[in-house]
């Protein structure tokens, strides 16, 4: 029998502070396995041009990935969301945009994104909201969700328009 204790206990892993800390919610899985934001923007990148090609299983696939390693990026999850909704999933697309504005209410393609599901459901002041707080934060229209929503905006006025002119006059 050892009668030295430290052999009769188990040793921590040399990485236990990490597993702490990830279990404490105190850093995310990416930082706890060492990877750089630089390089899940590279894989976000790769995942982008996946769904630009339209191989959308294989964007999901990565951008659940670093949603899953980087959990608080809005980015990530605005991603998802729009490879979800190419894949015509539009509950789950719905569900990531949420989150991302969660994260940051400011995110120009997840409001732009959020509002086209809205205007789908027929929930056209919601979709309005989202529309003008995209405009608000991109009044340039740079973004391509922006010119989109500028579109939608447009379509909208001249629907409500052409409503208006073909109701009956009352006196």
């Amino acid at each position: 029998m050892n009668a030295n204790p430290s052999s009769s206990s188990p040793s921590l892993p040399p990485n236990s502070g990490l597993s702490q800390r990830l279990i404490a919610g105190e850093i995310t899985p990416a930082q706890f396995l060492g990877l750089s934001p630089e390089r899940m923007y590279a894989l976000a990148t790769r995942g982008y041009e996946l769904m630009v090609r339209g191989n959308t299983q294989s964007a999901i696939e990565i951008f659940k990935g670093l949603t899953a390693a980087s959990p608080y990026d809005s980015v990530f999850h605005c991603h998802l969301g729009a490879a979800y909704v190419q894949a015509e999933r539009f509950q789950e697309a719905m569900e990531e945009y949420n989150l991302s504005l969660q994260l940051n209410i400011a995110n120009v393609d997840a409001l732009g994104g959020r509002s086209e599901l809205l205007l789908r459901e027929g929930k056209v002041a919601e979709a309005l909201a989202d529309i003008q707080a995209a405009l608000q934060l991109d009044p340039e229209a740079q973004r391509e969700t922006t010119q989109r929503a500028r579109t939608a905006l447009l379509l909208l006025q001249s629907m409500a328009e052409a409503t208006d002119a073909s109701a009956p006059k009352q006196s």
